[in-house]
């Protein structure tokens, strides 16, 4: 009887490790059969390198370059929520099916560097009236070649909710002649604490013999006075940015940089315009 209990004991340890192993392959084919192709996907940002994406954002940041064996004909994206918030009335558990990127982007390109924002709201690009629950999201990037190959990647990022009570002028807009922009928000950091706060106003450039062409996107970087936030978890932000008076007639973004200690910096976009 203990001879049988010990052979019985001996092959539910064999039976056991053969499951273990057996297991550990089939996560191994798993996660191998995501992925194809990865290695031609380089400098992927979703929001930023950390995958973190600003609640409060008009849409999607996605940007990386692709390295293809013949030209690309075709990109889209995949969006599917995988851990998120309950929605409230104005949020939705985000989900976006074969988006596919415009030809613009890549057609006749063998390695090409891709750029794109997908809005929260199509029916309402600067100002979303619904914008994705709070969490985790799956994005899959697939990208088919002339010679109908597919590589894609796929990877986690997270909405979140850091910024409020976002005031940028008067309703986004700028009085013509105005020589600053009235800037207001709070931001949350948790446990965490905000070591510099960073903003980059870009613009069409329309003066003579600066860094870019006339008509290029240009941009104005300025750095907050620390005793603003330093070593502050929860701060509200009250800042008016100097401008060029001269300043004219049009559409602007101003992008809020908040560097947490030991993160990368948060991105927040946020449109304005300059009117009369």
């Amino acid at each position: 009887m203990k001879r049988m209990k010990s052979n019985l004991k001996f092959l539910a340890i064999i039976a056991f490790v053969g499951f273990s192993l057996q297991s550990c392959e089939n996560d191994e084919d798993l996660e191998n059969s995501i992925d194809q192709n990865p290695e031609r996907f380089e400098g992927l940002e979703i929001g930023n390198t950390d995958f973190k994406v600003p609640q409060f954002n008009p849409d999607l940041h996605i940007e990386f370059d692709y390295t293809g064996k013949t030209k690309v004909k075709k990109i889209y994206f995949d969006i599917n929520p995988v851990n998120v918030s309950e929605p409230s009335a104005d949020k939705v558990n985000w989900e976006v099916l074969v988006y596919l990127v415009p030809e613009s982007y890549y057609l006749n390109q063998l390695n090409p560097h891709i750029h794109y924002h997908i809005l929260f709201d199509s029916s309402n690009e600067t100002f979303p009236t619904v914008r994705p629950s709070e969490g985790v999201y799956n994005l899959k990037i697939t990208v088919i070649e002339e010679d109908n190959s597919e590589s894609y990647i796929t990877k986690e990022f997270e909405i979140i909710k850091k910024f409020s009570e976002v005031e940028v002028g008067v309703d986004n807009k700028v009085i013509a002649g105005s020589d600053e922009i009235d800037t207001e928000f709070y931001y949350n950091a948790g446990s965490n604490t905000i070591s510099e706060i960073k903003y980059e106003l870009w613009f069409e450039e329309w003066r003579e013999g600066q860094n870019v062409a006339v008509g290029e996107w240009d941009t104005i970087v300025i750095i907050l006075p620390e005793n603003l936030y330093e070593n502050q978890s929860n701060p509200h932000i009250h800042y008016h940015m100097a401008i060029d008076s001269g300043f004219p007639l049009g559409d602007y973004w101003l992008n809020i940089y908040v560097q947490e200690q030991g993160e990368e910096a948060v991105k927040l976009s946020v449109p304005l315009s300059i009117v009369e």
